[in-house]
């Protein structure tokens, strides 16, 4: 019988942690996995949308949304073994892993670690697998002052962390105007991250390198990455040259899956009936 509606469940993947997902549909699983701060509830319009055909699932990586809280482990290579663990909890098979903003270091992680067999796509969004570099022709996350700046004098209380957010969200997430509801919608679901965490994963993601990875996926693989406007000059270019098996798709803002959700499907729909 098709679930009817999204399911709220948790799942162990370490003694005494849980992760809390999403669930809806039947069929080949698609796993979705979240940016900084974020909840598989940002994902509600894929959820709704691809749950007709498929076993949607999207989560709340550890630290972030309704998952535990840890003092350890607030990094990407155990955010790879949180995947891992709920891929083998749930016996899935034939995954298409769909990462968005630093997502996509949970994904590239798993792969780095586990590998793709239980795999069959891997969709990214907006992120480059190499965050930071000190060459202006690679698709970056920032200059080492900004990022620093943003690591040492923002991030280290929950009003920064919630400025720095704030700002984001208007700037860089999407390209209409918020209401002044709507924003506070994006900061609530954010601000279940505790700042510290948010801190610790901030660093880790910007001195994270996947490159290898990345590259790897993409010419052993189907492979999609989704590129925002406004840094398509850069970001297009790197993947055409360093991650030359990925389709590339540019459009909207950094959160383009929730601000223009029917042209983003019918986008990622294309790519999975070739799959």
């Amino acid at each position: 019988m098709s679930k009817k509606r999204i399911q709220s469940k948790y799942i162990s993947v370490a003694p005494g942690v849980e992760l809390h997902y999403l669930e809806k549909g039947e069929g080949k699983p698609l796993v979705f996995i979240p940016g900084l701060t974020f909840a598989g509830e940002i994902f509600m319009g894929q959820i709704e949308y691809f749950s007709k055909d498929y076993r949607v699932i999207a989560i709340d990586p550890r630290g972030q949304g309704y998952s535990a809280k840890t003092v350890d482990g607030n990094d990407y290579l155990t955010h790879g073994k949180d995947v891992a663990a709920l891929i083998d909890a749930l016996d899935l098979t034939d995954v298409v892993l769909i990462g968005w903003s630093t997502g996509n270091l949970d994904t590239w992680s798993y792969v780095q670690q586990f590998g793709k067999d239980k795999l069959r796509g891997v969709v990214s969004i907006d992120m480059s697998p190499l965050p930071l570099s000190p060459d202006p022709k690679w698709w970056t996350e920032g200059t080492i002052e900004e990022l620093s700046g943003a690591a040492t004098q923002v991030l280290s209380s929950s009003e920064g962390t919630r400025a720095f957010f704030s700002e984001y969200a208007a700037g860089v997430m999407v390209q209409h105007e918020m209401e002044p509801a709507e924003l506070e919608y994006l900061l609530d679901i954010s601000g279940r991250t505790p700042y510290w965490i948010c801190k610790a994963l901030f660093c880790d993601a910007i001195f994270s390198n996947f490159l290898e990875t990345a590259k790897d996926i993409g010419a052993n693989m189907p492979s999609l990455m989704f590129i925002a406007e406004h840094w398509q000059d850069i970001a297009k270019p790197f993947v055409e040259e360093q991650l030359p098996g990925y389709d590339t798709f540019v459009m909207g803002g950094h959160l383009m899956f929730y601000e223009y959700p029917e042209k983003w499907n019918n986008v990622l729909e294309s790519f999975l009936n070739k799959l």
